[in-house]
């Protein structure tokens, strides 16, 4: 039996070393909330820690409101769904954040808030009590999901996967490494000239694309366009171009349609001018997916369907900010779409259950190839970062989008207290500099999940002391 019995939510703000920028938002600054939960979970009380940022214009994408009213509305629906976790019991974890989710559908409904921004609260006390759950049993995240320790019952999620295993849908064991798959953002510079002098950070780690390819020795990419299509394409070709020279032509790529098309017949079009670019011809052997081009709004339509199945040459086409519910990848599949991104603010359990539909789907359709893509939401450390790498690795995503560490110097943001536990906790992950400071480590483009794996769940929590301030407490 498990219930949770308090949370503490506390908060502390990030300022990027470099500006990013997604979609129709630029990140400067951000704020990063982390929650301690308790939880008596078979007889023992345990804690568990879940953390992330509040990024205003992913989970609503309005241009018309203020980034602050955002943040507001992510503090409401935390504030939300811990009000709904405490005192909340259940025989498993699924069945506790199942009852969570459902008050929480409930009240979202009665404010007009969308799925994605609405389940984001639940993710978080979700993550926490899988923390939690781990600690208890002295076990893993990938351990817990491979032997449904959670509890996980599929078909609550997606019917026809009613009596599967969840282990059916996994790897044998969690990922030992993954690729570090970088992004391009809308406004980075591609080249050490383009570096605007007064936007240069005062640390050691490369700014310019070039620069980032030669200090990581990446080869998996993910690239970001929007605006103008016509200076979309030129910004495509320089970056395809470069990043062809830097890798030898080894690498692979996916594209961020960031939403930018009204309709998949504008998407169509776009896409026949860039096949039509001589520039762009290294970019085919070497795509992987195309994330999300169409906004929320038009994503999941019946002209999408029409549209896909009378065009034999579209790309493979992936949803992100339209997986916030668990019946929309399978609306997405029908549609023509191959898959849909994982990353840990949409669900650790909705992950497993879209991975596993995927596999599902696969076996039952021989010579369909469906994908799962690993997302960031540019996050860091010392909590969410790890986490999210954890999961990913026991889905098997095997090239992982990571820019926190790109965006954000390191762990510089938070108190040197808390620098000596995370070099402690994850000695492959991060590198310590010479003043201690932890930066994560990428070497030939990869990264080393051998202590993540082991720790990120369950492991000895981090203490923060007074990293910021608690802004809500509620249960006893």
């Amino acid at each position: 039996m498990i219930e949770i019995h308090h949370l503490r939510w506390s908060e502390r703000e990030l300022h990027t070393r470099i500006p990013f920028k997604y979609g129709i938002a630029t990140m400067v600054k951000v704020p990063h909330v982390w929650v301690e939960l308790s939880a008596t979970i078979d007889g023992e009380r345990v804690t568990g820690q879940a953390a992330d940022h509040l990024p205003p214009k992913w989970f609503t994408k309005d241009p018309n409101r203020g980034l602050e009213d955002e943040i507001a509305e992510m503090r409401d629906v935390l504030t939300q769904a811990g009000a709904a976790a405490t005192g909340a019991r259940g025989d498993s974890v699924h069945a506790v954040m199942h009852a969570v989710a459902q008050q929480q559908e409930t009240w979202a409904s009665g404010q007009g808030h969308p799925s994605l921004l609405a389940h984001f609260g639940v993710t978080f006390v979700e993550r926490a009590l899988i923390d939690a759950f781990c600690r208890r049993y002295q076990t893993t995240v990938g351990a817990a999901l491979r032997s449904n320790g959670l509890g996980v019952d599929l078909g609550d999620l997606h019917p026809e996967l009613a009596g599967m295993n969840p282990a059916e849908g996994l790897p044998t064991e969690s990922l030992a490494t993954v690729a570090s798959r970088h992004t391009v953002g809308l406004g980075d510079p591609l080249e050490d000239d383009e570096v605007i002098p007064e936007e240069k950070p005062d640390d050691h780690l490369p700014v310019s694309l070039r620069a980032v390819c030669r200090h990581y020795r990446l080869h998996d990419f993910k690239i970001k366009v929007a605006g103008d299509p016509g200076a979309a394409l030129d910004r495509l070709e320089r970056v395809v171009k470069l990043i062809g020279e830097e890798t030898g032509g080894n690498f692979v790529t996916s594209i961020d349609g960031n939403e930018t098309f009204e309709s998949m017949d504008a998407f169509k079009e776009f896409w026949t001018a860039a096949r039509a670019r001589p520039g762009l011809e290294p970019l085919w052997p070497r795509l992987m997916f195309v994330e999300q081009p169409l906004h929320r709004n038009h994503a999941l339509g019946d002209e999408v369907g029409k549209t896909v199945r009378g065009w034999s040459e579209h790309p493979p086409l992936l949803i992100d900010e339209s997986g916030g519910s668990e019946s929309d990848l399978r609306r997405a599949l029908d549609l023509g779409y191959i898959g849909v991104s994982h990353k840990n603010c949409k669900g650790v359990i909705q992950g497993l259950a879209n991975r596993c539909l995927l596999v599902k789907r696969m076996r039952d359709e021989p010579g369909r190839t469906l994908q799962m893509s690993a997302e960031d939401l540019s996050n860091v450390g010392p909590i969410a970062l790890p986490q999210d790498l954890a999961v990913q690795a026991a889905l098997g995503n095997a090239s992982v989008e990571r820019n926190g560490h790109h965006y954000f110097a390191g762990l510089s943001g938070w108190p040197e207290s808390v620098w000596p536990q995370v070099l402690n906790k994850y000695p492959e992950l991060y590198a310590g500099e010479a003043n201690g400071c932890p930066f994560v480590r990428v070497q030939d483009g990869r990264i080393d999940l051998t202590s993540l794996n082991a720790n990120a769940f369950g492991g000895t929590p981090i203490e923060f002391g007074n990293a910021g301030p608690v802004w809500l407490e509620q249960g006893g």
